[in-house]
């Protein structure tokens, strides 16, 4: 680990110019070092308000166990869960419920290409059963990772499949209607 050197800090220079360091007690030394950082993060939080917003959400226990729950989930903290959930309403998208899981699928569907890849090179396959699975392969991962990372709402699901089959019309719209 990398240890500042000594003049080269804020808060040293800080303690310098205020002439505790040579005249101080050890315990005038940690005020004066923790009036630094208040008046630090006075600053830092001044300068974040005015380039940011910040908006105050009161919630009642069951609302907010609710909100915990699903940020759980989604494995990611109560705030970043609402502005994502926010955002996810406005642009009428999806939050993906666990990231990594997806990142998983995409690197074992990389991993599983770039081994038959390999077999096709070192011979160990023949040439047009490879070539299928590859094909195979990129069809999967053009078809389930925009699905993954974006999933269709039900309105789109419902249209498309009324699309294919017209006839599930007043089918679908009992269905609906008996919610």
């Amino acid at each position: 680990m990398k240890r500042r050197v000594k003049g080269r800090s804020s808060v040293y220079a800080f303690l310098h110019e205020s002439g505790v360091l040579d005249t101080g007690t050890h315990e005038e030394i940690q005020s004066a070092r923790k009036a630094y950082w208040k008046e630090y993060k006075r600053k830092w939080r001044n300068e974040k308000r005015r380039k940011e917003k910040e908006i105050t959400v009161s919630l009642d226990n069951l609302e907010l166990n609710s909100l915990s729950l699903e940020a759980r989930r989604h494995k990611i903290t109560r705030t970043q869960f609402l502005k994502l959930a926010a955002f996810a309403y406005i642009n009428r998208s999806f939050i993906v419920p666990d990231k990594v899981e997806v990142r998983q699928i995409e690197q074992l569907l990389s991993m599983t290409y770039n081994s038959i890849q390999d077999l096709l090179e070192n011979d160990a396959m023949s040439f047009n059963v490879g070539r299928d699975a590859l094909a195979t392969i990129r069809k999967l991962e053009l078809d389930i990772l925009p699905t993954l990372h974006h999933p269709k709402l039900m309105e789109e699901y419902l249209m498309e499949h009324i699309q294919k089959h017209p006839d599930s019309r007043s089918k679908l719209l009992k269905i609906i209607n008996s919610l």
